[in-house]
């Protein structure tokens, strides 16, 4: 009969698991602690920039969108003025007029501008002056990156179910050959 001493060391596989599933933990921290560090960084943060007088707008029905909305993570697009003339009233109102803002709305994220006042002006030769914010490349690469690692939280729970098998089977394989008795 075997002593409980002569035991002991069947579970030896299971120490090197259970370390394993510890660095492996440690180092996804360690990971999501860099990128968010990264994140916070005010070089991977939004570029300002604005445009004075671009032409080729118009305010009508129609959406008119403005060159500069296709930068990399366009965004927080805001329009200081907008000068133009109005066509289709028969009014006379001289060219390059300022277009209130009351006259349009804009879409913030797609650089959009259009009539607010359902038809009542047909604006055309519109040119305005904006500002609005981008992200650089390292910006870009930085939030799919961050996207990406939004996934982990749901594929967590099958990680563990992994682990936690893979220590059952540890225990299975090591414990039980063990435990037979030899000569039966």
């Amino acid at each position: 009969m075997k002593t409980i001493k002569e035991h002991k060391g069947q579970l030896g596989g299971l120490t090197s698991i259970v370390a394993t599933l510890v660095v492996v933990g440690v180092l996804i921290a360690a990971g999501f602690f860099v990128i968010q560090t990264l994140l916070e960084e005010d070089q991977f943060s939004d570029t300002s920039a604005s445009v004075i007088n671009e032409t080729g707008l118009h305010i009508n029905t129609t959406v008119s969108t403005v060159a500069k909305s296709t930068e990399i993570a366009f965004n927080t697009f805001a329009v200081s003025a907008c000068y133009g003339n109005v066509t289709g009233l028969g009014l006379l109102v001289p060219p390059n007029t300022t277009i209130a803002a009351a006259n349009y709305t804009i879409d913030a994220d797609l650089g959009t501008i259009t009539d607010a006042t359902a038809g009542a002006e047909n604006y055309t030769d519109v040119a305005c002056s904006y500002t609005y914010l981008y992200g650089e490349t390292s910006y870009t690469s930085m939030n799919d990156t961050i996207t990406a690692m939004g996934t982990i939280p749901d594929l967590l729970g099958l990680i563990i179910l992994i682990a936690v098998i893979g220590v059952i089977l540890a225990v299975i394989f090591n414990v039980i050959p063990g435990s037979r008795v030899s000569g039966a």
